[in-house]
């Protein structure tokens, strides 16, 4: 299954660096113009300067084969091979995550959660608000009209920076932490 697996996942991303005019109200508003609704991300961001947007993709090779496979009975590969491509996605934007906090950690800033449209109370809808500001051509994911990605196994969302001192420890805010929604598969308890 690994060796398919290489075969047909092809991680590719891409992100964009913008400035964080002002939080104010529940909003994020970009320099450039863009404002994101959601009080929970503004939350997030709320001592951060940049925003870091991005999408990741794996292709869709890997679906494509596992949707054969559904078609020739074979369920339990069909459904292997679809959660593996789940976590090559999820392993992608980890690694750029981590590799971003190293990389401005060495700045002396540090990276907030990294928050999707669809997380809490951000609205699935503000997706195209993000395809606007991220090159999804290059990587060739598109967006339904319905503001799912296509390929399925993409991942979208933001990240923010924000300066620390060299004495700071404390991690930024995680709306995890105070969510009672029970049984949420993207809790997370901390921040790496």
């Amino acid at each position: 299954m690994n060796d398919v697996l290489r075969e047909l996942a092809a991680p590719v991303l891409s992100y964009t660096i913008k400035k964080i005019e002002r939080i104010e109200k529940g909003a994020v508003h970009l320099q450039e113009g863009t404002t994101f609704t959601s009080p929970i991300l503004a939350k997030v961001l709320e001592h951060c300067e940049e925003m870091i947007c991005f999408i990741v993709t794996i292709g869709s090779a890997l679906e494509m084969e596992a949707a054969r496979l559904n078609d020739y009975n074979r369920l339990t590969e069909a459904y292997i091979l679809d959660r593996l491509g789940s976590l090559t996605a999820e392993h992608t934007i980890n690694a750029f995550h981590d590799n971003m906090n190293r990389r401005y950690r060495n700045k002396g800033y540090g990276v907030t959660l990294r928050f999707s449209p669809g997380y809490c109370d951000w609205l699935i809808t503000e997706q195209q608000k993000l395809f606007l500001l991220v090159d999804t051509e290059a990587i060739g994911v598109t967006l339904t009209e319905s503001c799912l990605m296509h390929p399925r196994k993409s991942i979208s969302g933001v990240f923010g920076l924000f300066p620390v001192a060299t004495d700071d420890t404390t991690s930024p805010y995680n709306p995890c932490v105070q969510c009672r929604k029970r049984g949420c598969h993207a809790r997370r308890r901390r921040v790496d």
